[in-house]
């Protein structure tokens, strides 16, 4: 039953006993039928009035169902309002091959917020921006493990999803946010490459360990994966080759036995110390 049928249902009765009230008043008190009259109206007056409330409360919640956008700021409205008219234009000619792609990837994200909404994992495609919204989640004394794929210095250092990352993890570490960071390398050669970025982050206050992926083999899960058990989310890349596409999990199981592995991974890994 609705809050507006129970306030309908509550006016309707409170008006017959009103109703019974004012007749028995006027018999008691002898009341003439224009003043029985006005005080019957008033509380007409009154119940019609309830009944327009009720009316615009309604609308209201109705108008937010339609258009549930209105909760947002004006800047979050003006960017969802952009990308739904870029939706549907490219809809209405979806001649295009990439486009129609562009459309599909589109459509996969009522599928994902669904997901976390529900506490579901779900597929997210860019590993950095996902990392930085864990990492920039966290609080100072809470723990940040991860076991990265990103053996290249380029990774680091170039585009400005790279940069960023770098400067949040620098930030957060130097906040008191505990990170440790297991870098899993592919040669030698990998591990001069990344000298400057290992002294960088060292410098910082991250833990630095590095390993050479050929002793990890049976004990790396997946090609690198980050954890926070302060914050049960995990963020998870499954294969190398396609390193942008990643798992994101709130299930605390996967993430306790992932914190395990890392453990396990940091025991077998070499500290990297400044000197």
């Amino acid at each position: 039953m609705s809050r507006a049928l129970v306030l309908r249902l509550l006016i309707a009765f409170l008006g017959l006993v009103f109703i019974l009230l004012t007749i028995w008043a006027g018999n008691i008190y002898h009341f003439s039928f224009a003043v029985t009259l006005v005080i019957m109206l008033s509380f007409g007056l009154a119940t019609f009035l309830a009944e327009i409330i009720i009316i615009i409360d309604n609308l209201e919640k109705r108008i937010k169902r339609l258009f549930p956008a209105l909760d947002l700021s004006a800047a979050e409205q003006a960017s969802i309002n952009e990308t739904l008219d870029l939706y549907v234009r490219l809809k209405k000619s979806h001649s295009v091959v990439s486009t129609r792609i562009a459309l599909l990837e589109f459509e996969n994200i009522h599928k994902m917020l669904s997901a976390a909404e529900h506490g579901s994992d779900y597929i997210f495609h860019d590993i950095y921006l996902a990392s930085m919204v864990l990492l920039g989640s966290l609080e100072p004394g809470q723990t940040f493990k991860v076991v990265s794929n990103l053996s290249k210095r380029f990774y680091w250092k170039t585009g400005i999803r790279g940069t960023e990352h770098t400067e949040l993890n620098m930030q957060q570490a130097r906040k008191g946010i505990k990170i440790q960071r297991i870098f899993v390398l592919y040669s030698r050669s990998e591990l001069l490459e990344l000298e400057e970025v290992f002294h960088e982050q060292a410098s910082a206050g991250i833990d630095v360990y590095y390993a050479f992926r050929e002793n990890l083999e049976s004990i790396l899960p997946y090609a690198s994966f980050a954890i926070s058990e302060d914050l049960c989310t995990g963020i998870v890349s499954h294969r190398q080759d396609i390193l942008g596409k990643v798992t994101v999990t709130t299930n605390s199981e996967w993430i306790s036995e992932l914190s395990t592995r890392f453990e396990e991974i940091r025991v077998a890994s070499e500290n990297f110390r400044l000197q």
